[in-house]
């Protein structure tokens, strides 16, 4: 699941950079007195068609995400737990309850968080970025 959100990360960078060159062309269009109000439709149309595409793809990767997320803290959790459970009397001591349910709570809520994260913003944000200036050039 984390690749094929990788695959449609791409495919919505690919719809994101789109748009500046329809808003190029539909600039182009409205100063050229030769150009048609159906040009004009037309170009806009398409930048909502990229618009809705890019859309898609990032509700379906968000889905994606949060599965392989999930999955990833229930993970964690169960390793926790399951180290906590072989722990000795000795070990029991030098950790706190509040400690321990702090452990399993907020510290793998936020590591579940960076993962969904993770694979959405850090693969488009360095991609994005590359993929304009070498396209731009």
């Amino acid at each position: 699941m984390a690749v094929l959100c990788a695959v449609l990360v791409l495919g919505q960078i690919y719809f994101d950079l789109k748009l500046p060159d329809y808003m190029s062309n539909l600039t182009v269009l409205v100063k050229s007195p030769d150009s048609t109000m159906s040009d004009i439709l037309h170009t806009g149309a398409e930048m909502l068609g990229c618009t809705l595409a890019s859309a898609v793809l990032c509700v379906i990767c968000g889905y994606l995400t949060a599965k392989v997320a999930a999955g990833f803290g229930f993970s964690i959790r169960s390793a926790v737990f399951n180290k906590t459970a072989d722990f000795g009397q000795q070990e029991m001591n030098s950790f706190s309850v509040p400690s321990l349910i702090n452990r399993t709570t907020n510290d793998i809520t936020q590591v579940q968080m960076l993962a969904a994260m993770g694979l959405q913003i850090l693969i488009k944000s360095p991609i994005t970025a590359v993929w304009a200036v070498i396209k731009h050039q």
